[in-house]
């Protein structure tokens, strides 16, 4: 089995998360408290002893079907680079509005590639610089909804991402049903108001600032993330 670490920062139920991991991948890494989501997954990478290495968010589920038994393949789209050279990124249950996608999934890195990374833009999987590969294999639900100010947070980092268009290559149309979706529906789910209101926030900062790189990169910022919500959590209806 390739390594699988989880990567964590005080996150309410990582240790719960993680036990449940060990039952899928009984020899699981743990990065934690590192501060920066970059920093934080070149200390993943540097604990990892495998060539390619598997990434599990600390509010990821892992889906009772999933499996970490990856196995290289031709990849039609990049014919003339290897699979182990792709970061793979599985799809994930959002357990507010029931979306479906790549947002929280398990993801898979090449170890060397990522202990070689000088930079990244803003979101990991899509602008390191290795080619980005989507399996449609459903690996976990996504728990962020546990606590107002996660739930308002992972709402507004992920809609400021597909409103300001800063992942290369990204689908539009799907883009903007995702946006939709983020911003109308689950008020009924625990904590689906902050996460409508920090999904409404985070489109408006992604369209007003898409051309302002320095300004994005602040929903990477999580002391920045929990000033900024400690100004509108008293506005939730």
């Amino acid at each position: 089995m390739l390594d699988v670490v989880q990567i964590s920062y005080h996150e309410p139920y990582a240790d719960e998360n993680f036990e449940i991991l060990k039952l899928f991948a009984p020899q699981a890494k743990r990065v934690q408290g590192v501060k920066g989501i970059f920093a934080a997954h070149k200390a993943a990478a540097k604990i990892a002893e495998t060539n390619n290495f598997y990434v599990v968010d600390a509010d990821a589920i892992i889906s009772e079907k999933f499996t970490f038994d990856y196995k290289p393949k031709q990849i039609e789209k990049y014919p003339d680079i290897l699979e182990t050279e792709c970061i793979h990124v599985w799809r994930s249950v959002n357990p507010v509005n029931d979306l479906i996608y790549g947002y929280g999934g398990v993801k898979l890195f090449p170890r060397k590639s990522l202990l070689k990374a000088k930079e990244w833009i803003v979101d990991m999987t899509t602008t390191l610089g290795c080619p980005f590969s989507a399996q449609m294999e459903i690996s976990n639900v996504t728990g962020f909804n546990v606590t107002p100010f996660d739930t308002w947070k992972s709402a507004f980092r992920e809609c400021a991402k597909l409103s300001s268009s800063i992942i290369p290559n990204g689908d539009n149309f799907d883009n903007e049903h995702r946006l939709n979706v983020w911003c109308s529906r689950g008020s009924g789910k625990r904590f689906g108001n902050f996460c409508i209101m920090g999904a409404n926030q985070g489109r408006d900062f992604g369209e007003h600032y898409r051309n302002n790189l320095k300004a994005l990169k602040k929903i990477n910022d999580f002391a920045w993330l929990r000033e900024k919500f400690e100004q509108v959590k008293d506005d939730i209806n």
